[in-house]
């Protein structure tokens, strides 16, 4: 349930969860405050539960003339409460609900026997309540309040960020979580175990019993908390939390981490082996889209998403820097290959772009966790680190009882850089497209003469060169681009070998040795935006259309992963036949790329268990386990693989 605009929100909810009857019970109140752009009528959203909600709204000298109800994008229902004369601003308001919830899933809501997930960043499981933005755009309103969650015992409810208390009687457990500090609440059930880290702040682990994780899990998560701390500012959180997100929920939902003030969502697979990007990522989400909220739709991706990929590269910058060059350009093992420069140029090759300003739908994730987070790194190079992150504290203690806009947050950084950036963000973030360049160079007497050629739109650019000499050594030189044609003379001692312009990835482009292959693959790009927005009878019919078209020179593996899509589509249609044809012409193609060849195996193995196939299912597994090695086990193919050999023997 949402209500819209409205203020100072205190709850008292219940929850009465019962697993294995797939029962999700939930009353209780709402109390709020009026606001002024919502005097003649309060909206409620509702997702669809087990029958009719009982809602109830009143207050003093308070009619209610009619209620309405219609569908809003969502598919969500909404219900409007008309007022019988214009109330005052900051009158208070109370909702009394009570319905049963049920196990429909929707957008980060599931339940099951085993598992309950009921995140309100993603559904509207209790009445949420939207601040309407001056461009109509809405956002979440936290509230206060003290939630019970009511389960059978042995079973542990998880909420993060809050104080708890629990009784017990007669084989039910209670318990009791208050949130004093304005919060979005999310709730998880399961068979948890929880271990604990004392710290600064302290750290739990919420895991499945048979689940091995990373001993260094708690201890790794702590110190990435406390270098981003150092970065963005100061966490006021009682505690923090990783949760434990069953291997199958996050296959089923596609759910790779999420983040929730004081706590992480993380799949089952991913707490083997600490992953510094991943983690990285979820853990700046605690700054950027936890505790600091945007307000408005200009550059709103860009202080979620983009500003949380900017911190996981700056976690894989200090912890494991050897891989810094390869997350920036072709991306980070084990993590979001697409989050990386390559992917960005793929889905630009084939139309898939906008300004950074103004990302939309799907593009708020593909774009800013791909081009989005390298512009930033490119930012805080350009004004340098200390002052970057000087200002991202002043943002974080500024702003987080308000709102931030991409107004603001470049006022902060051109405050902290002492004069204006207007030509670099108007280049990087009010266009789309990244800058595309040649390299061309001779020596003469006169020294080391470099040119460097822009296609239009020209950028301004401070571009590093590597320079290679013929014993073998090495220097590094920087040239000030800002026309089509720059040229530039170096002096130097020696002859020169080579050069190569900016070596590192560190302004992205259209680098020649990316751009080949991100011009091949740009199909997939198309395919996997469509997956992401569910259109998947639209994303099959285009992928046949490729294939049947014909694929010459398929240098990059591009029918593979195309038919590994298909394969991927047919599956969530549940037609596991046509799943098994697609994944088996797949890994039977001449050019398999290693991204995606464990996961086809893996998925071939899926479908063997559920058809009792021991020799397919004995092939697959082995198969997904020697590919998984071969890619440096990114794919953590070991935990996947004994999940599914538990299910066999039961």
């Amino acid at each position: 349930m949402i209500a819209y605009g409205q203020k100072n929100l205190h709850y008292d909810l219940h929850v009465d969860a019962d697993l294995h009857q797939k029962t999700f019970r939930v009353n209780g109140s709402l109390s709020f405050e009026i606001a002024e752009y919502s005097r003649d009528s309060v909206e409620v959203v509702l997702s669809k539960g087990v029958g009719e909600p009982d809602l109830d709204l009143s207050g003093i000298a308070v009619t209610v003339a009619k209620r309405d109800t219609f569908r809003n994008t969502s598919n969500d229902i909404v219900y409007r409460f008309h007022f019988s004369r214009k109330l005052d601003a900051g009158t208070p308001l109370k909702l009394k609900y009570e319905y049963e919830r049920g196990a429909a899933p929707t957008f980060q809501y599931t339940l099951d026997s085993n598992f309950c997930m009921a995140s309100g960043y993603g559904s509207a499981w209790y009445p949420q309540v939207n601040t309407v933005d001056q461009d109509g755009s809405k956002g979440y309103t936290r509230g206060t309040g003290k939630i019970s969650v009511t389960t059978v015992s042995g079973i542990t409810a998880v909420m993060a960020a809050s104080k708890l208390d629990t009784l017990s009687a007669k084989g039910i457990k209670t318990y009791q979580f208050t949130y004093d500090r304005p919060d979005i609440f999310s709730l998880y059930i399961a068979d948890y175990q929880v271990n604990y880290h004392g710290g600064a702040i302290p750290c739990y682990t919420y895991t499945l019993k048979t689940t091995v994780c990373d001993p260094r899990l708690i201890a790794n998560t702590a110190e990435v908390i406390t270098f981003l701390t150092g970065k963005f500012g100061a966490l006021s959180i009682p505690n923090f939390s990783i949760i434990e997100l069953p291997e199958y929920i996050s296959e089923q939902t596609g759910i790779g981490g999420a983040s929730l003030l004081g706590g992480i969502l993380i799949p089952t697979s991913e707490l083997r082996r600490f992953n510094y990007a991943l983690f990285g990522h979820e853990i700046s989400h605690q700054w950027w889209g936890n505790l600091i909220e945007s307000t408005g739709t200009k550059g709103s991706d860009m202080l979620s998403e983009g500003l949380a990929q900017y911190g996981s590269l700056q976690v894989v910058n200090h912890f494991d820097p050897q891989n810094s060059i390869l997350y920036r350009k072709t991306g980070y093992p084990g993590y979001i290959k697409d989050q990386s420069g390559i992917g960005y140029l793929k889905n630009a090759s084939v139309g898939i772009d906008e300004p950074l300003t103004a990302l939309t739908g799907s593009n708020g994730h593909i774009i800013a966790d791909s081009k989005g987070f390298l512009v930033l790194e490119l930012l805080s190079n350009t004004i340098g680190k200390e002052k970057f992150h000087a200002a991202m504290r002043q943002i974080t203690s500024k702003y987080q009882h308000s709102r931030l806009t991409w107004a603001s947050f470049i006022k902060e950084v051109e405050k902290a850089n002492g004069s204006s950036l207007s030509w670099f963000f108007e280049q990087w973030c009010e266009q789309k497209g990244v800058p595309d360049w040649t390299t061309s160079w001779t020596q003469s007497s006169k020294g080391l003469i470099v040119e460097i050629s822009q296609q239009k739109p020209v950028y301004k650019l401070s571009i590093e060169l590597l320079i290679v000499f013929m014993d073998n050594t090495s220097i590094t030189k920087k040239i000030e681009v800002n026309a089509q044609h720059t040229r530039s003379v170096i002096a130097v001692r020696g002859k020169v070998k080579s050069v190569t312009s900016d070596p590192e990835f560190k302004i992205p482009h259209w680098a020649p040795d990316l751009t080949e292959e991100a011009r091949a693959l740009g199909k997939t790009a198309t395919i996997q935006k469509l997956r992401i927005e569910q259109k998947n009878q639209e994303a099959e019919k285009l992928a046949l259309s490729y294939i049947g078209n014909g694929i010459p020179n398929d240098r990059f593996g591009l029918e593979f992963r195309l038919l590994y899509y298909l394969g991927r589509i047919k599956a969530n249609e549940g037609n596991s036949d046509k799943a098994l044809e697609y994944y088996k012409r797949a890994v039977q193609m001449a050019v398999r790329t290693p991204d995606f060849l464990a996961s086809a195996y893996f998925r071939i193995a899926k479908i063997a268990m559920a058809r009792n196939d021991r020799e397919l299912f004995h092939w697959a597994k082995e198969n997904a386990l020697s590919a998984d090695v071969l890619n440096g086990e990114s794919d953590h193919m070991i935990p996947k693989i004994e999940s599914l050999e538990s299910s066999f023997k039961k």
